[in-house]
């Protein structure tokens, strides 16, 4: 019995082996790492360095495109996430049934992920031009330095693209959930006396639990880790307006040549993302469904 147990635990061990060895090897490893560069000053390309303890972080904390960055990351995740999730809920919805609305609406929403961010960063940036974006041929200049120009309207625009370009991905991710749900369990609802928002609420929402968790800790990486979108379209820009943490990493190590503080700033990002992760963890621990039928 003993040496069955051991063959048992030896073929696990060595199935679970490989897939650690690269666990600690391409993430512990190079954490541990970071979180040791943070507390040195150096360029990158030279080995000299010089150990500063936490004056790193000290000049994040000082540093006003790290607040810029932290405050535009803490809206793109509260308000913004949310927004699209709801939008592309609707989308959905909007998306069923056989009507030419909702045929249309199967053709189109998936357009914005067919293409690169790059080249979406690249229209919405003509779009917004104030000299020939297609604002201005419609008769909406915006503000004399533009949309993307203009301290106060640099972010909300650039939230639209955002949302522009991440909606069809959601909108996809609901209609298949709703796609998902049996049509007797509608039938069903509806005879009870369920309709509209009631059915919505009592039904399909509960239904929906485990696409609404992958979709909240998708938005969350989304919302935290957007990098090319901000990079081609303002890098950070007007006064680290629409500055995000990812940008202003890539900043630190190319152009100002900070890896330490670089570093410092990714183990922030890792706190963050930790936090974030367990809270989500708390709101998504139990299935609604799995409580009601206990």
């Amino acid at each position: 019995m003993v040496s069955k147990n051991l063959k048992r635990n030896g073929f696990l061990l060595a199935c679970l082996l490989p897939g650690l060895i690269l666990y600690c090897s391409l993430v512990l490893v190079p954490f541990a790492r970071t979180i040791e560069l943070s507390g040195y000053r150096f360029s990158g390309v030279s080995t000299n360095r010089k150990f500063v303890g936490f004056d790193n972080f000290g000049k994040l904390w000082e540093s006003e495109p790290f607040w810029w960055a932290i405050r535009n990351g803490v809206i793109m995740l509260l308000v913004v996430g949310p927004v699209i999730l709801g939008l592309s809920m609707l989308l959905a919805h909007a998306a069923q049934g056989t009507s030419r609305l909702s045929r249309l609406m199967r053709t189109v929403y998936l357009f914005p992920n067919l293409i690169s961010l790059v080249a979406a960063a690249l229209i919405w940036r003509n779009i917004y031009n104030p000299s020939v974006g297609l604002l201005r041929g419609i008769g909406l200049p915006g503000p004399q330095n533009g949309w993307l120009g203009d301290l106060d309207t640099a972010f909300p625009a650039f939230s639209v693209a955002f949302a522009w370009v991440t909606l069809g991905f959601y909108t996809m991710l609901f209609s298949a959930g709703l796609a998902g749900i049996p049509a007797e369990v509608h039938e069903a609802s509806e005879l009870e006396g369920a309709h509209g928002l009631r059915k919505y609420l009592l039904i399909t929402r509960p239904l929906l639990w485990s696409v609404r968790r992958v979709a909240s800790v998708h938005i969350t990486i989304a919302a935290l880790g957007v990098f090319a979108l901000v990079n081609v379209m303002t890098d950070g820009e007007p006064s680290g307006r629409t500055q995000s943490l990812l940008n202003y990493l890539y900043r630190m190590m190319t152009i100002e040549g900070e890896f330490g503080k670089a570093a410092a700033l990714g183990v922030v990002m890792m706190v963050i993302t930790s936090v974030t992760s367990l809270m989500l963890w708390m709101l998504f621990r139990r299935d609604p469904t799995a409580r009601r039928s206990a």
